[in-house]
């Protein structure tokens, strides 16, 4: 079960929380007090966590610096970019290594512009998917067979996000699987595949932006 933590107390903060909660993943909505202080005498995340640090402009700076010394699969600011630009410019400034603010999204989650905080939300999950069918988390959970809900039906194959065009197919053979660093990837059409199969570290690389 992917496990994401979440820093903050906005209304986005939780709606992403409510959604993520949707999706069955272990979801922590941790407050910027208790995720300095830690949790249960732990961290609150590990290399298998996804943290989004929303605090909004209240602290974004010392939240980065202690999410990153836990090295979660997944580290992003929602802000702005150029607020992003500017938290990450602190940290430098401030001797916390280049290879560890590389790590951070600033912002997280697609780019949609300017929009609601329910559409924030969604953009940010929608991200987190995607990196996640992609393989493109190496400690997180990928997504797994489950059981259909027809019975005598067998299993019902995991989804996956074609990497090219970022379309949702099946993640079976009719799908053109396809090896690249050892992790599977699949295509909704030989197009698609082909474009890949020619340029692995572009789509990948777009991918992971």
């Amino acid at each position: 079960m992917p496990h994401l933590v979440i820093v903050g107390s906005s209304p986005m903060a939780r709606t992403l929380a409510q959604l993520a909660r949707a999706l069955d993943w272990s979801t922590d909505l941790v407050s910027p007090r208790d995720f300095t202080a830690g949790g249960a005498g732990k961290p609150w995340a590990d290399e298998r966590s996804m943290v989004i640090v929303a605090t909004q402009g209240h602290g974004d700076e010392d939240m980065i610096e202690r999410a990153v010394t836990m090295r979660p699969a997944y580290l992003g600011l929602v802000a702005s970019r150029r607020r992003g630009e500017a938290v990450l410019g602190y940290l430098a400034e401030r001797g916390v290594p280049k290879d560890q603010l590389d790590r951070v999204h600033a912002p997280a989650g697609l780019d949609l512009g300017k929009t609601t905080h329910e559409e924030m939300a969604v953009a940010i999950l929608a991200e987190l998917v995607q990196l996640r069918a992609s393989g493109a988390f190496a400690e997180v959970p990928a997504p797994r067979a489950e059981l259909d809900r027809e019975p005598g039906s067998g299993l019902k194959l995991a989804e996956a996000v074609d990497p090219v065009c970022g379309m949702t197919v099946m993640a079976n053979a009719s799908a053109m699987p396809l090896d690249h660093g050892g992790i599977t990837y699949y295509f909704c059409c030989a197009g698609c595949h082909q474009k890949f199969n020619e340029h692995p570290d572009a789509y990948l690389k777009a991918v992971l932006r």
